[in-house]
């Protein structure tokens, strides 16, 4: 308590000197991260610094509402300020223990009768800032702009995608500034002083989704639209998301970074012993390969003898999932679903108590096809208690196509709509996955039955896209898409070609090497990893299946080791039930050698490292499968030399004796 307010005292004490130069400042705990904020000619703005060096030049702040103004004012005010240094535990995750160690400013702006707060936190690992509208003779609330800059004091490269206002699945660019048009969030930056930085959202919640558009000097905000132009609706008060600006002195630190996290609120389900993170396979590949259907016919992939035949292989290698796609009504038109009957070959109380019996469940399917107003949202109450009254442990939703209503994807109406599902889902004991979704902002700390998204391009781009996912691809994802939250990347193809599923000439592949595609399990992160691909291709290799047997998908703890964006990127991970530590390693499409400082292993104990990496002779291009397995017996004083091929990866189980 004596620290505590020795600390609020000596903040206030800074902020009232400062205070008589229309400028407010706020340190992170260790001081190396710092936000000004800026009050001239009424109107705001800030910048952000770290170790004395500008990362954010001055940025304008505000609102604009069709009923008020909130974007000059004529008054600005401390209300509070305040320090926290405590920690919590994640129900899931890739650390056990978070902490949360930061610096609060709350200031009021004040235009006329009419107020706005903004909110300031500032953490070792960077800067957030978020408005608060109070409620104040304003019936309804219109926000028309949101007027949020993020303008970069610094020349660098950026890894983004263009600001799809329904999709997220598209390539990763890496430009300068002046080639950005748009981008969504987060978008990730290496500046040439070193510096890197990365700009997204905290818990986005009935509020529009914040894309980016170029200014020339950086970013503003540019918030997804209402088909009548307004941004976000609200009734008498309006909360944004925090606005978040994550920052680091490497690309390991982005990794490293919990903001997202501590933005959002504490866990609000009473209940989460149902929670299960797990390994999956799933009734889905056949059908990107085509040699099944979703829809029903000769070739139909979600049938009884199917499923229960898929669910003896997963079972005797002890995966806890199987997803089913294509197994209830709709398909043939991806309209008039039903999402609580089934196929006539289908019989899924038979299937989910097969399942049951092998220590398994269903994971089951919910695609909308777009159609979510008319069609989804009416059943979803039934759907979800048809799922909860099974035992169905989660579910994939999918939202492929345009929203039938004239809504976006990441507009306020799909925003909420996502959270009505997701909190549905929990009163029956549902987890969510979410394909085509709202971007991840750290809501699975609040509602943990979220335990993961796609909202990225995954692996099957890699059965029917031209191009096909590039080597590089999985080395920026961590950085960009992965900052946000876990990633439903479906890794585990063992067949990298398809010569026996389609013509000559098919241009799509899956551009890694076998070995890479083990340490995709550990270096994109998912409480749900799935083994995407067939038995039959896993029967070709037993050897390497293993690492996919034993991998985890909960962590205690996680420690980058090496990282950079669009090139390499190593990371160890211990397991949350045992001693056991899993790293991955992967690369673009350079061939690289790095010797791995064991450091992050426990003193004094002994451990089988079985090492799963690229033969002399793989490459992803014309070699594929070339591996070598071995074994050595380690200590946390040693390192060891690992090989990634081009396009290929080396993935370690550290078993502990």
């Amino acid at each position: 308590m004596k620290l505590l307010s020795f600390v609020s005292i000596l903040l206030l004490l800074i902020l009232s000197a400062c205070q008589s130069n229309n400028r407010y400042s706020l340190s992170s705990p260790d001081t190396s991260n710092q936000v000004d904020i800026f009050f001239n000619n009424g109107k705001l703005s800030y910048t952000v610094s770290k170790d004395g060096e500008q990362l954010i030049s001055p940025s304008r702040l505000g609102l604009i509402f069709e009923e008020v103004d909130l974007s000059t004012f004529d008054k600005l005010s401390v209300i509070s300020e305040t320090y926290n240094n405590s920690s919590w535990e994640t129900i899931w995750g890739e650390n056990k223990i978070i902490k949360d160690n930061h610096h609060f400013l709350s200031l009021e702006a004040k235009s006329g009768k009419h107020i706005v707060e903004i909110h300031f936190k500032a953490f070792n690992d960077g800067v957030a800032y978020r408005y608060i509208v109070p409620e104040q003779k304003l019936d309804s609330l219109h926000l028309t702009q949101e007027l949020s800059q993020f303008n970069m004091a610094q020349k660098g490269d950026y890894w983004w995608i263009h600001a799809d206002y329904d999709s997220y699945e598209l390539l990763y660019n890496q430009t300068k500034l002046a080639k950005i048009d748009t981008a969504h969030t987060p978008i990730t930056a290496k500046f040439k002083s070193g510096k890197h930085i990365s700009i997204h959202e905290a818990a986005l919640v009935d509020y529009a989704s914040m894309t980016l558009k170029n200014n020339g000097e950086g970013f503003d905000c540019d918030l997804v639209p209402w088909p009548d132009g307004i941004k976000v609706k609200s009734e008498k008060t309006l909360k944004s998301p925090w606005r978040v600006i994550i920052t680091g002195n490497n690309a390991g630190d982005l990794i490293e970074s919990d903001m997202v996290l501590n933005l959002n609120e504490p866990n609000k389900l009473e209940q989460t012993d149902w929670i299960e993170p797990m390994r999956y396979m799933g009734i889905w590949w056949d059908m990107h390969l085509n040699t099944k259907t979703w829809h029903a016919g000769a070739n139909h992939g979600a049938t009884t003898e199917y499923a229960m035949e898929m669910i003896d292989f997963a079972s005797a290698n002890g995966f806890r999932g199987l997803l089913i796609e294509g197994w209830n009504l709709g398909w043939e038109t991806w309209s008039n679903w039903n999402f609580t009957k089934a196929y006539p070959d289908f019989d899924i109380e038979k299937v989910q108590q097969y399942a049951k019996d092998n220590n398994m469940t269903i994971i089951g399917h919910h695609e909308t096809g777009g159609k979510v107003a008319y069609e989804y949202e009416p059943q979803m109450k039934e759907a979800f208690e048809f799922y909860g009254d099974l035992g169905i442990k989660a579910v994939k939703t999918g939202y492929v196509g345009k929203i039938d209503n004239g809504q976006y994807h990441h507009g306020q109406w799909m925003v909420n709509h996502y959270q009505r599902a997701l909190e549905l889902a929990a009163k029956n004991k549902v987890a969510v996955v979410a394909h085509e979704p709202i971007k991840a902002t750290g809501l699975r700390r609040t509602y943990p039955n979220f335990l993961s998204r796609e909202g990225v391009r995954g692996q099957e781009y890699n059965a029917w896209a031209n191009p096909s996912n590039p080597p590089n691809h999985t080395t920026i994802i961590p950085f960009t898409r992965g900052l946000a939250g876990p990633t439903d990347f479906t890794p585990g193809a063992f067949q990298m070609t398809y010569e026996e599923y389609r013509e000559p000439g098919f241009p799509s592949r899956v551009s890694t090497t076998l070995a890479k595609q083990l340490a995709l399990y550990v270096t994109i992160y998912s409480p749900v990893q799935m083994a995407c691909d067939l038995p039959k291709h896993y029967k070709r290799h037993p050897e390497m299946f293993e690492f996919i047997k034993s991998v985890p998908v909960d962590w205690e703890y996680s420690k980058v080791l090496n990282a950079e964006i669009g090139e390499y990127f190593t990371i160890a991970r211990k397991d949350r039930k045992s001693s056991n530590w899993y790293l991955g390693s992967i690369t673009n499409e350079e061939g690289r050698e790095f010797e791995i400082t064991l450091d992050f292993l426990e003193e004094g104990k002994t451990y089988q490292a079985i090492i799963y990496q690229d033969g002399k002779e793989a490459h992803w291009e014309n070699n594929p499968y070339d591996h070598k397995i071995y074994q050595k017996a380690v200590s946390a004083k040693e390192s060891i030399q690992i090989q990634l091929a081009s396009g290929g990866g080396c993935a370690i189980e550290f078993i502990a004796e």
